[in-house]
């Protein structure tokens, strides 16, 4: 898998059961500022970042940006839960990735 969110995507199609919305790709959120989620449920305020594996050991982390942080805060403020997970996350415990995107939808896995 080339692109980082695929990893989220094929665990979805596997471990989320029958019947559950699925996750609109490349939301955007913030119009002003065209932040974009990698994944969301809109109606449910919930939102999964995939973050990516280079940037994590170089420049102090990608997750530590300014602009991500940024990002995060308005979301959390404008009500978003978001759920962040690393493709190694996804690669090695993709059900209980999805499970954690579930309970917080209020769904039971």
């Amino acid at each position: 898998m080339n692109d980082k969110a695929d990893h989220f995507a094929a665990a979805w199609r596997i471990w989320a059961p029958a019947g559950v919305l699925p996750p609109e790709r490349e939301f955007r959120f913030h119009y002003a500022r065209k932040w974009r989620f990698d994944f969301a449920w809109p109606s449910r305020s919930v939102a999964v970042e995939v973050e990516g594996n280079a940037w994590h050991v170089r420049g102090g982390g990608r997750h530590m940006r300014d602009e991500d942080l940024e990002k995060y805060n308005a979301a959390a403020m404008a009500g978003w839960r978001i759920l962040r997970f690393s493709p190694g996350m996804l690669r090695r415990q993709p059900d209980v990735c999805v499970g954690y995107v579930l309970v917080t939808l209020g769904v039971t896995p």
